[in-house]
Formats: C-alpha cells, structure tokens, sequence
C-alpha cells in the first residue's frame, strides 16, 4: 500500500518543482502583483524606461508644516451650576525690588481638594489684586485645602507662588516676586549678508534651570533643560525673553539659505541682555527654484530629494549628512533602484520642504550621493535627475493650470498681514470659524511679501482656503467649485485681530463687584473670568464675536446678556444683565 503512494507524491513534486522553475524564468518584463501606489518595488531610477512613481500623499504640505490652528470646543453645552462655591483672593505682585507691578494677570489654582477652583484678576497700579475664585462643588471639602496663585505680567513675566492653606472664604497670598529674566536678541543672515525670512533659531540651556509654565490646567515648575524655538521676522530678526540666568547655545535653519548648527554660546549668568547674529552657511548642499511655465516662482509646493545612488564602498558621508542604511536603499546588479515595498517611495533622511515665495528650495548636510529633486501639484510633476550637492542652483518647471490667490490686510488698520499661514480645507457643510479656533502664537507662518498669497494646482473640489496668523482670528475663503484651468486671483482675506476685551457688569444700574462671569459661543464655554472689586471683567486675546454671557450671583440666581467683541486690538465696553429665562 505504501508503494502505491510513491508515484503520486512524485509526479505532485515533479509538477510543483516544474511550475516554480517556470515562475523564476519568467521574463522580468512580464505580469507580476501591482503593490500599492508609492510603494512601487520596480520604480526605475533615472535613466531606466520607467521612473519614479511619486505618492501624492507626500507632497501634501499639511504634512511638512504642521496646521497652526487647534480646536478647544467643549463637547457640552455649558449649565451653571446650582450654586457656585466662592473665595476671594487677595495679594501683591512685584518685582525682585519689591516695587509693584501693574496689570499682572494673576489666577489661582487649588490642589487635589480644591481642583475644580478658578479665578483670575489683574493687579493695579501698586500691584496689588483680589479677585474671586469659584468652584461648581457643593461646599468645601473637610481637611486641609491648599491653593496658590501665579502672575504673569505684560512683558512676558512668570511667577507661581507657593502653595499655602485657605481658609473658608477668603485667603491672603504671599507676595508674587517677578524675577526679571533676561533677553536675548538677535539676526539670521545669509552667506552674503542678506536677512534671512522665517529662520527657525533654536535655543538650548547647558544644563538644567528652573523653568514656569502657566499654559497647563495648573501652573508647573520643573528642574530641566530649557529648550525653545522661535522663527525670524521679515528682516531676520529674532527674540527670547525672560530667559534664565544660565549659559546657552543656539543654531539656525534658514532651508534656502542654509543653516549654522555650530555651538554659538551665549553666556547670560552675569547679564540681562545678549545679542548674538547667526551666519548660515551652504554646506553639502542641493537648492533651487521652483516655476511655472512662464517663468514665475510657485510658492506653498512640497519638494522633496531622492536618493538615487549608494555611496562609494568604505566612503563616509561629508559634513553631517545622515549615514545611509539598508532600509534607505537597495541596490541591485542591475543598477535599477528598487525600495522595501513595505516602504515606499520616500524622501532620504525625512528631506522636504516647502517652497517660499519666491518658490526656493534648499537641503543642507547631503552626503555625496546622487539624487532626484521632484515635486508634485495635483497631476502635474516635475523633477531634475542626477542632482548633485553643491552644484549652482537648479530650475524646476511645473505645468501650473489651476491657481488661487490674493491679498491678505488687517481688518483694523488696513495693513497688509505678510506673515500667515495659507492651505486648502475640506470641510463638510457651510465652513465657519468659531472662537473655539485659536491659532498658536509660536507656530510656523510663512513669509508672504504684501501679503499676496499663491495656491497652485489645488485639489479640484469644493474648495475652502483657511488663512491664520498669530494675533488674529482665523478667516475661511469659500471658493466653490474648482475646475481645471480656473484662475481666481480675487479671494482677498481680512484678519480679525483678537481684542484686549474689558467690560463692565451692571445690573439695574449697578456695577456687580468679585462675580463670576462665563462667556458662551453656541452655548458652550469660550471665556471664564470674574469681575473685580470695580466691576469690571478683563480677558485678553478674545476673538471678535457675539456671545451671551452668564453671571450667577451669591443666592443662586443667574443674570445674562448679549456681548458684541469688535475687531478692534482694544475695547472697553458695557454689558447690561437682565435675569436669565
């Protein structure tokens, strides 16, 4: 029976063997399984029949540059609640000289037993302040409670108290001492001298300082390395201030221009002000311009570099280049460029950028490879093979058939807005910006001369452009149905800037002193404060809209009134309270 069993299992073997050995000499050129797109295993590099197969998702600036704005809208609706717990709170703000501060924001915060309590005021004209702080609990817990306050004062100034205990209703803080942190200024220049636009400078402690931070829940004080960025203005100048006294070191990256990752220390332990002037170099380099077909620059375009050679056996890579490992690339006898299909094609090291303005482009501390330099708009490609480092700048030509542009000012002044940031959105149902929008004072805006702004090639849909600077409320241009071959040069923008907002509260021609006040958009939270011993409620950075506000006096009852914030930088208004319902 056994024997029977042989000559099947040998032919099946004979015929597998068989279909296997055709399968392996099957020409090259023949059917094999499609990978998905951007992972294109027999991508060719340049000079072979078939080139580079580029992902459309890597050229989508939203991933180079990430979106400025956040979104901090409350999942529910706002209910005050049946009677809110109150303290008042009271101190001094000064400086290290004992003189006191005016205008300091001051707000409170408690500790585990007091989490839910909230206040803010300002000092006055000798620093001092009392303010009210409130809570939606039923009582105050049993046990000891703690609190403490934190300041922060007009010119950047930080300072958290310590905690101490409170009593039942009302609590005397220690004196909030403003050390005077230093500043250090400076300029990004270029290899010939020129100012470097949006420069990103990088500060960095040599050791651990104390560093405050009031953008949490709860003020934080920690022991570490102080690390902060900040990007040059139009004329490359840039600015840290309330820095601790420590030694520091800083670099700058200017793509274009080059970057300068040398120490540069400054030392600001025996002073309070420093100026340092960064001088980029073009080191290892591959930059050019990116154009149109009449020549013109094309701004907001992803370029990116692919590596489309191995380095000489043994060679190290020059400079600071990132030493290429077997994941980057594979090399085959062939000379055909293939990539894992697991990743893609991709640019080496993480290289893209954004195009600027004047459509440049730059990659700085390359080995000495070859490379590819493309870039994608919508269908339309352009690339320049065999790109080596430092070579005179190169010129990519891109077919541009679809644009949408125009002009960017200032709804107070009138001005033109040159930094901002510029993308296309999808959006579901009529677009809209809400005050629950804020957009990050230290995030990425690219420079825009006279504020003219340019999107080439845009996704052809129902477009929607959102424009944000630092300092304003965001606007949204609904441009409607994008064709192929459309040119809109007419979707002008004007910012709304955010308003230093003090009203006061009165009720049957009264003025409410030390109450709590709730400011709502769509009947959710945007704004909570409290009135001070004049009556007056001081918020800063408050978009322009109309909200309803809400105050729920000491017995329970809530008063409320309409809020119309103007785009205007400052405003001093008065709101009139009639009983809720």
């Amino acid at each position: 029976m056994g024997q029977k069993l042989v000559v099947p299992v040998a032919a099946l073997v004979l015929v597998l063997g068989a279909v296997l050995a055709a399968w392996l000499l099957w020409p090259s050129d023949g059917p094999r399984p499609t990978p998905p797109p951007g992972n294109d295993a027999n991508a060719r590099a340049p000079g072979n029949a078939a080139p580079l197969r580029l992902n459309p998702a890597d050229f989508d600036p939203a991933r180079v540059e990430p979106d400025p704005v956040t979104t901090q809208r409350p999942p529910q609706p706002y209910t005050p609640p049946a009677k809110a717990l109150r303290l008042v709170i009271s101190g001094r703000v000064v400086n290290d000289s004992g003189v006191g501060i005016a205008d300091a924001r001051v707000s409170f915060s408690g500790d585990q037993q007091l989490r839910d309590m909230r206040g803010t005021g300002y000092s006055d004209a000798a620093g001092n302040y009392r303010l009210l702080a409130w809570s939606s609990a039923a009582g105050l817990p049993t046990g000891e409670r703690l609190g403490r306050v934190a300041a922060e004062t007009p010119d950047g100034g930080i300072a958290v108290g310590e905690m101490v205990t409170i009593a039942e209703d009302a609590a005397e803080m220690p004196e909030l001492v403003i050390q005077q942190g230093a500043v250090l200024e400076g300029q990004v220049l270029a290899e010939d001298g020129a100012a470097v636009p949006g420069a990103k400078v990088t500060l960095r402690s040599g050791g651990p300082v104390q560093v405050v931070s009031l953008r949490g829940r709860a003020p934080e004080i920690a022991r570490r390395q102080l690390v902060r960025t900040v990007f040059a203005d139009e004329t490359g100048r840039f600015r840290f201030q309330q820095l601790p006294s420590a030694a520091y070191s800083m670099h700058a990256e200017g793509e274009y221009f080059g970057a300068n990752r040398e120490l540069n220390p400054v030392d600001l332990t025996l002073t309070s002000y420093g100026w340092a002037e960064l001088r980029l170099k073009n080191e290892n380099h591959i930059r050019g311009v990116l154009q149109d077909q009449a020549g013109q620059p094309v701004p907001g375009a992803v370029v990116q570099l692919i590596v489309t050679s191995k380095p000489v056996t043994g060679e190290r890579p020059a400079g600071n280049a990132p030493v290429l490992t077997r994941s980057d690339l594979t090399t085959r006898e062939d000379r055909v460029r293939r990539f894992d299909e697991t990743s893609g094609v991709r640019p080496l090291g993480g290289n893209r950028v954004v195009t600027d303005a004047a459509g440049r482009f730059g990659f700085q501390y390359l080995a000495d490879l070859e490379y590819t330099i493309a870039t994608k708009l919508g269908e339309a490609e352009a690339r320049h093979e065999g790109a080596k480092i430092n070579q005179p700048d190169y010129t990519l030509n891109i077919q541009v058939s679809t644009s949408l542009s125009g002009l960017v000012r200032d709804a107070e002044t009138g001005r033109a807005i040159e930094g901002f940031d510029v993308r296309v959105m999808r959006v579901s149902g009529e677009p809209q910006v809400t005050p629950f929008d804020r957009v990050a004072p230290d995030g990425l805006f690219q420079h825009h001369p006279g504020g003219a702004w340019l999107l080439a090639n845009p996704p052809l849909q129902d477009a929607v452009v959102r424009i944000s600077a630092p300092g304003y409320a965001p606007a949204v241009i609904k441009v409607g149905e994008l064709r192929e071959g459309d040119q809109r040069r007419d979707l002008d923008a004007s910012l709304q800037p955010l308003c230093s907002l003090t009203f006061e509260l009165v009720h049957e021609g009264r003025k409410l002193d030390l109450e709590p006040v709730a400011m709502l958009f769509d009947e959710r939270l945007a704004f909570e404060a409290s009135s001070d011993e004049l009556g007056r409620v001081r918020i800063p950075d408050v978009p322009p809209a109309v909200y309803r506000v809400k105050v729920q006096l000491a017995d329970g009852s809530v008063l409320e009134g309409s809020l119309a914030v103007p785009a205007r930088r400052e405003a001093a208004l008065t709101l009139q309270l009639a009983p809720a319902g």
